[in-house]
């Protein structure tokens, strides 16, 4: 096994541990998932030009049968990861999960939600999210979490 095989078994193994990360870990760590929303899969071309070009490398170039396969296991994964997996929102009872991280509820400076359907949470260190929901109609859900639980006070922007 060469140094490119090496670095492609490394990058599947890597996919298969998020992957359990991301299906079932995340469900299950800082307690019980109170909400649940899908939100836009928004990697889709990124992931028609990784495959695109792991199939020219295949096709350009005279490759060894284990780095073949390989290949083809990580476009199979990068194909899963676009096209089958939904992102989601998981709203826990002290934070929340969003783009696989944790966050606090207490980093939350403000929400606000865009014309455009976008909800905008800005956090204390300035930072801002922009959260894309797969249905619009899940977007008073996640507010009225808020609300309800008392994590964030009403407002005008709200």
């Amino acid at each position: 096994m060469n140094l490119t095989d090496g670095i492609l078994l490394c990058a599947v193994i890597l996919f298969f541990v998020y992957g359990f990360y991301d299906q079932f870990v995340m469900n299950r760590w800082k307690g019980k998932t109170q909400l649940k929303v899908r939100l836009q899969n928004r990697g889709r071309l990124d992931a028609i030009i990784f495959i695109a070009l792991i199939g020219l490398l295949v096709y350009q170039s005279g490759i060894t049968p284990i780095t073949l396969y390989l290949l083809i296991i990580l476009a199979i994964l990068c194909g899963y990861t676009a096209f089958l997996r939904n992102p989601v929102l998981l709203l826990k009872e002290n934070g929340f999960f969003y783009a696989n991280f944790y966050l606090p509820y207490q980093r939350i400076a403000a929400i606000n939600l865009s014309e455009d359907g976008v909800l905008v949470i800005d956090l204390h260190n300035h930072k801002r999210l922009l959260i894309y929901v797969a249905d619009v109609d899940d977007l008073p859900k996640i507010l009225q979490f808020f609300i309800d639980s008392g994590r964030v006070q009403r407002s005008a922007s709200v």
